[in-house]
């Protein structure tokens, strides 16, 4: 009975630590001076990625993987 108390406790803890895997090591930072329009300038001092958003609040996911498209 212990054994599986343990084993339902440690799966609600893992689910709570993973759910937002992606967004977990991002911490972004607003730049105002670099706003443009509507649009909201953030900087992620975690990876180094940027991005813009139009909604309240900075980016969900991490951008460090996003890239352009080659020339």
């Amino acid at each position: 009975m212990i054994i599986i108390a343990f084993v339902i406790a440690f799966a609600i803890v893992a689910y709570f630590a993973y759910r937002d895997k992606a967004v977990r090591g991002c911490r972004w930072r607003k730049d105002s001076n670099r706003d443009k329009g509507s649009l909201q300038f953030y900087h992620c001092v975690a990876c180094g990625a940027e991005a813009y958003t139009s909604t309240q609040g900075p980016p969900r996911d991490c951008k460090a993987n996003v890239g352009g498209r080659p020339l």
